[in-house]
């Protein structure tokens, strides 16, 4: 008389462990592949930021020495909207307004070969600007982004100087020096929790992380410096004299690196005031 054989399966116990086995063997891997994705997400940030730093080299020499802005007024806040994103010209009728900081980025994409998504960092929150996915419109068809908060990941040192910098020998062409910060991982600001006016010159690594951009999780930014090499750095604490790349600075010739400004223009010849700011 034959007997069926029964066949015996796993207890709740025995799942519960092995649940428990792969829940630690995420737990301790998970940390690895974040850190991993986000090296190569620097990477690819930086060779966007070397991509702009090659296209302003060229339209200087395209320019007579004149790195990209629009229509520029002394002694005007900057514009920071998306004014005259649709038109076809940005010089014709001035349609950004003056002082627009976007319409000088986006210079570079009409003029020069490289595409929105060179100016969206791999670890941020921006999307690459379609222009309104509209059939046949091109970026010779605009002149500016789409949204600022949108497609942007960067921030650049503002083209258009106060007539007191001016003076103190603030120049927007290709002479400006190799520790001058040209662009860098989008300006934080003062909102969430960041504060790009807090931390001094000696601050520790934890008080710094507060000016540090938000694109990569509070550990640093990339720059673009005026020789054209991009460098990934800890703090802002990173141009001209050590000058805090987000803010004015606090003194004429560089001495005092910071200010409590860090929406306006430079004060100095190596005063980057990377603009816009979230």
């Amino acid at each position: 008389m034959s007997h069926a054989h029964r066949t015996r399966g796993f207890t709740l116990v025995e799942l519960l462990v092995v649940i428990g086995i792969i829940a630690l063997l995420i737990s301790i891997l998970l940390p690895s592949l974040n850190r991993a994705r986000e090296t190569a997400n620097r990477v690819k940030c930086g060779s966007n930021m070397r991509q702009v730093g090659q296209a302003m080299l060229l339209y200087a020499n395209e320019n007579h020495g004149r790195f990209p802005r629009t229509i520029y007024q002394p002694n005007v806040a900057p514009n920071v909207t998306n004014q005259g994103f649709a038109s076809q010209n940005p010089f014709l009728g001035n349609p950004c307004g003056n002082n627009n900081m976007g319409a000088a980025m986006f210079l570079l994409i009409r003029t020069q070969d490289i595409t929105p998504e060179v100016f969206v960092c791999p670890s941020g929150n921006a999307e690459k600007d379609t222009y309104g996915n509209l059939p046949n419109t091109s970026a010779q068809k605009r002149s500016n982004f789409s949204d600022i908060k949108k497609n942007l990941s960067y921030s650049m040192a503002n083209p258009y100087p106060s007539t007191v910098a001016v003076n103190n020998g603030y120049k927007w062409n290709s002479t400006l020096g190799a520790e001058f910060a040209l662009m860098a991982d989008m300006n934080p600001g003062k909102q969430n929790g960041y504060d790009v006016t807090k931390p001094k010159v000696n601050s520790s690594t934890r008080d710094m992380q507060v000016a540090n951009s938000t694109n990569h999780q509070q550990q640093g930014e990339n720059v673009l410096y005026g020789d054209g090499h991009v460098d990934f750095v800890q703090n802002p604490f990173c141009g001209t004299k050590r000058d805090n790349i987000y803010t004015q600075s606090g003194s004429t010739d560089g001495s005092n690196p910071t200010s409590m400004i860090y929406k306006d223009g430079p004060k100095w010849e190596g005063d980057s005031v990377l603009l816009p700011c979230l």
